[in-house]
C-alpha cells in the first residue's frame, strides 16, 4: 500500500507520464495535456479525387526526424486566463476554446509558457505553435482519408455523418463553440482537430512543393499566417485534414483559436 501511495505522489509531480503506449506531457497547474507524436513520415495534402479538395493541397511526402508533442485539446479560455490574465473570447465559456485572438496573442501564450514552466520542460524542448505539417501529421494520426477517423466525406452537402463523429461544424452545432473533447478523438487520442475553432499554425502561407521535405517550417516569409482544421461555422469541406486557410497575423475571428505544441529547439 505504501509503495502504491508513493507511486501516486510521483505521478502527480512528473510532467511526463507514460500511459500504455502513449506518452503525455502535462502542465498540471493549468491542466495542459500534450500528446507525443513520434518521428515518422506521412503524405501531406490531398489526392485529386478527394471530395471538397482545393488546389493548394498538393500531395507530397513529409518526414519528421524528431518527435514533438501537441495539445490533446484546443487551448481553453480557463487555461488562457490562468496564464495571461485576460480573455479575448466573444463566446464566454470556461472550457470552450479561447478564440478571437491574433496570431501574436497565441504566440505570446506559448512564450509565457516557456518562461513560467522552463524548469519542467524536457531538455532541448520549447512551447510553440505547431507548424502546419506538424498539425496535419498529428491530425491524421496515421490516416490518409479526408477525416482522421479513417473515413471520407460522403458529400459536400449537409449533414455528413462521417464528419459528425469527430467535429462540431455548421449544421450539426447548437452553440457558437463547444466544450473541448466532446467528439471522438483520433487514433492518438487528440480531440477537435476537425471543427469547433480554426487553429493558428506557426507558418507563413506558401505553396507546397511536389518533392519530399524533411522537418519543414513552411515559407521563409510572407504576409499571411496559416490556420487549419475548420470550425463550428465551417461547411463540410472546410473541416478536412488537408484544408488550409491563411490570413493576416492580426486577424481576430470568433471561430479562430489555437493549440500548443512542444517542439525541439533548432
Amino acid at each position: 500500500m505504501k509503495k502504491i501511495f508513493l507511486f501516486c505522489i510521483l505521478l502527480t509531480l512528473m510532467p511526463i507520464i507514460c500511459l500504455g503506449d502513449n506518452e503525455v506531457f502535462v502542465v498540471k497547474e493549468i491542466s495542459l495535456e500534450m500528446v507525443k507524436c513520434s518521428a515518422g513520415s506521412f503524405m501531406m495534402g490531398s489526392p485529386e479525387d478527394e471530395i471538397g479538395r482545393f488546389g493548394n493541397e498538393q500531395l507530397h511526402k513529409v518526414t519528421f526526424t524528431k518527435p514533438f508533442y501537441i495539445g490533446k485539446y484546443e487551448v481553453t479560455q480557463n487555461q488562457f486566463v490562468a496564464l495571461m490574465g485576460s480573455n479575448p473570447s466573444l463566446f464566454l465559456e470556461d472550457n470552450n476554446p479561447v478564440e478571437t485572438l491574433s496570431y501574436e496573442e497565441a504566440k505570446a501564450f506559448c512564450n509565457k509558457l516557456n518562461m513560467k514552466y522552463a524548469n519542467i520542460l524536457p531538455q532541448g524542448y520549447k512551447f510553440d505553435l505547431p507548424t502546419e505539417s506538424q498539425w496535419e501529421y498529428a491530425c491524421r494520426a496515421g490516416t490518409n482519408t479526408a477525416l482522421n477517423n479513417g473515413k471520407n466525406l460522403t458529400s459536400e452537402e449537409f449533414p455528413c455523418q462521417n464528419l459528425d463523429e469527430v467535429a462540431w461544424y455548421y449544421k450539426n452545432e447548437s452553440e457558437p463553440t463547444h466544450i473541448v473533447g466532446q467528439k471522438k478523438p483520433n487514433a492518438w487520442g487528440i480531440y477537435d482537430m476537425h471543427g469547433n475553432v480554426w487553429e493558428w499554425c506557426r507558418d507563413w502561407y506558401g505553396d507546397y512543393t511536389s518533392e519530399e521535405v524533411v522537418d519543414p517550417n513552411g515559407a521563409d516569409e510572407g504576409s499571411r499566417r496559416v490556420f487549419r482544421g475548420g470550425s463550428c461555422a465551417s461547411r463540410v469541406n472546410f473541416c478536412r485534414s488537408a484544408i488550409r486557410l491563411s490570413s493576416s497575423p492580426d486577424t481576430r475571428r470568433p471561430d479562430l483559436g489555437f493549440r500548443v505544441a512542444l517542439v525541439q529547439i533548432d
